[in-house]
C-alpha cells in the first residue's frame, strides 16, 4: 500500500486558480493568510471519478506539510462546470476546464474570424449542461464591417453586449456585468478572449495571437485556463480555444430540450417521438418556415444532431 504523506496543522480553505500535472496554485480564501496563492501537491487520496480530478475554480482544502509544502486534500462538489471530451474516449473522461462559474461569456467576434451563429449555439448548450448562466460579447464592432442580428439571443433571455477590446468600447458594461461572479471567457481562438481581459485588466498579461490571414481564424494563445482578479469578488478565466465541448454525453433525443424555441411546440408534431428533423407534419418545422423559429437556430440545431448519430 502506498504510504501517504503526512500532513500537519490546521487545513486551509481556497479556490484552485491553475492546474498543472502534478501541482496546481490554491488562492487563500479564509484565515490570515487570505489572498495568498500557494503552490501546491496532489493528495493520493483524491480519487479520479469520471471527471478530471482538479479544474480551475474548485473549492479546496489543503493541508501545510512538515518541513514546507502544501498538499491538496479534498475538494467540495462542483456546482457547474464547463467540460469537453477526454483524450481518450475509451475511459469516458470528461475534463472539466472551469468548475464553479456563475457564467459563461461567449465572446464571438463581427469578423476575422467571421461571426457564426453555430459556434455560438454549441457554446450555449454547453453552458446549459453545465448549469452555467450564458452571456454573449460581441467583439471587433470597431471594424468597418456589418454586424450580425443577434436579437434571436436577446428574445431568448441571454444577455448580449457589444464592443471591442481594442477601442474600449462596451468594457464598462463588460466589468459591470462581470462584477462579483466568477466568469469564463469561451469561444473560438482569434475572436478575442485575451484581449478582452488585458482591457479589463490592464496589468494582466495573457498571450494575444494575430489571426491568419489566409483563413480570418485566430492562433491558440491561451494553453490552460488562467484566473484573473478584478477585484475583492470578481474573477475572469480565460480559457483555451476550444473546439469540442461537451456535447458528447447528450443522446440525439436530449438536444431539443437545450433549444428553448422548441418549447412551444412540443406535443403538437403529428408524431410523438419527432426529432424535428425530416418527420412530415413537425411543427418545430413549419415554426422555422413561418419565421417563428429563427433558420440558424434550427441549422445548429440539425448540426448538432447530426454529430451525435
Amino acid at each position: 500500500m502506498e504510504k501517504l504523506p503526512d500532513v500537519a496543522g490546521e487545513p486551509l480553505s481556497g479556490v484552485v486558480v491553475s492546474v498543472s500535472r502534478r501541482t496546481c496554485e490554491v488562492e487563500v480564501m479564509t484565515g490570515p493568510r487570505t489572498g495568498e496563492v500557494l503552490d501546491c501537491a496532489y493528495s493520493p487520496r483524491l480519487v479520479l471519478g469520471r471527471e478530471s480530478l482538479v479544474a480551475v475554480g474548485d473549492r479546496a482544502d489543503i493541508h501545510p506539510m512538515p518541513g514546507s509544502g502544501w498538499l491538496l486534500t479534498s475538494l467540495e462538489p462542483r456546482h457547474t462546470r464547463l467540460s469537453r471530451p477526454g483524450p481518450d474516449a475509451r475511459n469516458h473522461l470528461d475534463i472539466v476546464v472551469a468548475a464553479n462559474l456563475d457564467t459563461l461569456v461567449i465572446v464571438a467576434s463581427v469578423d476575422r474570424p467571421r461571426f457564426h451563429p453555430r459556434f455560438v449555439d454549441r457554446f450555449l448548450v454547453a453552458a446549459q449542461i453545465g448549469g452555467v448562466v450564458p452571456a454573449i460579447f460581441l467583439n471587433k464592432c470597431d471594424l468597418d464591417v456589418e454586424e450580425p442580428d443577434l436579437s434571436t439571443y436577446r428574445r431568448l433571455g441571454v444577455p448580449v453586449m457589444r464592443g471591442s477590446a481594442e477601442s474600449g468600447e462596451g468594457m464598462d458594461e463588460l466589468r459591470q456585468f462581470l462584477s462579483g461572479k466568477w466568469s469564463a471567457f469561451a469561444g473560438n481562438s482569434g475572436v478575442g478572449k485575451s484581449s478582452l481581459v488585458r482591457a479589463l485588466l490592464p496589468g494582466a498579461l495573457p498571450d494575444v495571437g494575430q489571426v491568419r490571414s489566409k483563413d480570418g481564424r485566430g492562433r491558440h494563445t491561451t494553453t490552460r485556463a488562467q484566473v484573473y482578479r478584478l477585484s475583492d469578488d470578481t474573477r475572469i478565466i480565460d480559457t483555451p480555444g476550444i473546439r469540442e465541448l461537451a456535447m458528447h454525453r447528450l443522446s440525439p433525443r436530449e438536444v431539443q430540450l437545450y433549444f428553448t424555441e422548441f418549447d412551444a411546440y412540443f406535443g403538437t408534431c403529428r408524431f410523438n417521438d419527432c426529432m424535428h428533423d425530416h418527420e412530415p407534419g413537425c411543427a418545430v418545422a413549419k415554426a422555422v418556415e413561418d419565421g417563428s423559429i429563427h433558420p440558424d437556430r434550427y441549422a445548429s440545431y440539425l448540426r448538432i444532431l447530426e454529430g451525435l448519430r
